[in-house]
């Protein structure tokens, strides 16, 4: 283990190394929405769903979520289920866009070759290959930013579903977005689509952030335990790391959420903030403000009390979101 002291004399690059990490992509906690979302998930593939629309406010951790339960899916079904992921852009719809760009999701090395007949082809003979020696000849796509797909990439997505399906292979199908993917599938029930509907949009997920002191809580017990970067020679505990005193006498982040919770509740009182939930973006960016900040590295506190907390959540710029 690296204590606090000890990776002070480490150099400044390293230390920068350590924060890009903590605020990257590949630094993802599990939420509660998270792990409630993954149950569901895994239910809609054990009985064979063929898709589900994920909708929830941006920056409330969803494009997280699918690096977070892709990956759990690649550990338990290991090769025997291939899963891609893709997401979408404003673009004009056209079908070799639409191809190429998922060709490149699904790791094509020349995804831009050809016509667009000849890259759907080489699209959905791929996906053959992937899923056709698999016990479960099936695989999964996750589309993140789903809805700016538009009503020609969604039937073009139903082509793909029915040529694989003619070779008895299940294509699944996870659209993620904002609340908008909500509405686009309203508007399809109102105008009678469907077979788009059908396809990929019968199940749904509301997707929150925090929303009470247990979110917290298991939050702040996921950045309690051991990570481990490359870089750095041994796993790294945060609150051990920031705040090692506290650490040497038992203190863990987890034991902070009450404080934590009551500061995003005074923070939003003193505002007059009635969001219902925190966003994970600013909850995440209050966590690595305060470790950096009123830790080893910045003021060196024993510990943060609430008024760091709420500093640190004003310093996120939660306060200046709600606005």
């Amino acid at each position: 283990m690296i204590a606090g002291n000890e990776l002070l004399q480490k150099s400044t690059f390293d230390i920068a190394e350590l924060e890009r990490y903590l605020g990257s992509i590949q630094y993802t906690i599990p939420t509660k929405s998270i792990l409630d979302l993954q149950t569901k998930v895994e239910e809609w593939i054990s009985m064979n769903d063929c898709g589900a629309i994920v909708y929830g406010e941006a920056r409330v951790g969803k494009t997280r979520a699918i690096r977070y339960i892709s990956t759990h899916l690649k550990e338990k079904y290991s090769l025997q289920l291939p899963i891609y992921t893709f997401t979408a852009t404003d673009h004009v719809p056209t079908q070799k866009t639409f191809y190429a760009s998922l060709l490149a999701a699904i790791g094509h090395e020349d995804p831009h070759r050809g016509t667009a007949v000849q890259m759907r082809q080489r699209l959905v003979n791929r996906i053959i290959a992937d899923a056709l020696d698999t016990k479960y000849r099936r695989a999964i796509l996750f589309i993140d930013e789903a809805y700016l797909l538009s009503d020609k990439e969604y039937v073009w997505l139903i082509d793909i579903y029915n040529e694989l399906n003619l070779q008895d292979i299940l294509f699944t199908v996870f659209l993620f977005g904002t609340d908008e993917l909500k509405q686009q599938k309203s508007g399809y029930i109102i105008a009678g689509k469907k077979q788009i509907v059908l396809r990929f949009m019968v199940n749904e997920f509301e997707f929150w952030g925090i929303t009470n002191q247990r979110d917290a809580a298991i939050c702040m017990a996921s950045i309690d335990k051991p990570i481990r970067i490359d870089g750095f020679d041994n796993e790294i505990i945060l609150s051990k790391l920031f705040f090692p005193l506290a650490y040497q006498d038992g203190m863990r982040l987890s034991a902070y959420a009450t404080d934590l919770w009551k500061a995003f509740e005074c923070v939003k009182s003193e505002n007059k903030i009635h969001s219902d939930h925190i966003l994970m973006k600013y909850f995440m960016d209050t966590v690595l403000y305060c470790l950096k900040r009123y830790g080893v590295f910045g003021n060196e506190m024993y510990h943060p009390t609430i008024e760091e907390w709420k500093q640190s959540i004003i310093d996120s710029g939660f306060v200046i979101s709600q606005m």
